[in-house]
């Protein structure tokens, strides 16, 4: 995510990176306190203006549901349950990224987490999403686009590389530009 948070940057704002639990080089192991770790930064971002989250997976999901002015959600986890198979490429994708490396937590904060509503959130929304994404991200991701949810596929992107992608970046740009002026 630090590249994105470089594009942003070089697009002219303020810009805020960082690890929530179990991600990165945060030191604590991931639990249901993410989100009350992405409403703290989001609340010390408010000290300097309008904030736009922006999150992947996830932290897409987070940033759906978090208290933050507009939103950028890539290859967001909307669904609750996942299958089977989904659930053993989250294991085998996820055990060197996430703390801890049992999908068990991961699932089960998923399933306590609400399901955003478009129609009772008001704020600006991007929703980016890979071409070869897990279907249940897919399929949610479609799902919002036809009731005309701003959603874009990333061509050629997986879900494990869709924020690396040069076509993200300039999604995300042209919106910010778009938001932002």
């Amino acid at each position: 995510m630090l590249g994105l948070g470089l594009q942003v940057a070089e697009a002219g704002l303020m810009t805020c990176v960082f690890d929530i639990r179990g991600h990165g080089e945060h030191p604590f192991s991931l639990d249901r306190a993410v989100w009350a770790d992405l409403d703290a930064a989001i609340k010390f971002c408010h000290l300097y203006g309008t904030v736009t989250a922006i999150g992947h997976s996830l932290g897409g999901r987070l940033a759906l549901l978090s208290n933050a002015d507009n939103c950028i959600a890539i290859s967001p986890s909307l669904s609750r349950k996942y299958s089977e198979r989904t659930q053993e490429a989250l294991q085998t994708l996820r055990s060197h990224r996430v703390r801890p490396e049992d999908i068990a937590t991961l699932l089960a904060i998923q399933e306590q987490l609400p399901i955003w509503d478009p129609d009772q959130d008001k704020k600006k929304t991007l929703i980016l999403f890979a071409e070869r994404d897990a279907p249940e991200i897919s399929e949610g991701c479609n799902a919002l686009k036809k009731t005309g949810v701003h959603v874009v596929q990333i061509q050629k992107a997986l879900h494990s590389d869709i924020f690396f992608m040069e076509e993200t970046f300039a999604v995300v740009r042209d919106q910010l530009k778009n938001w932002y002026g």
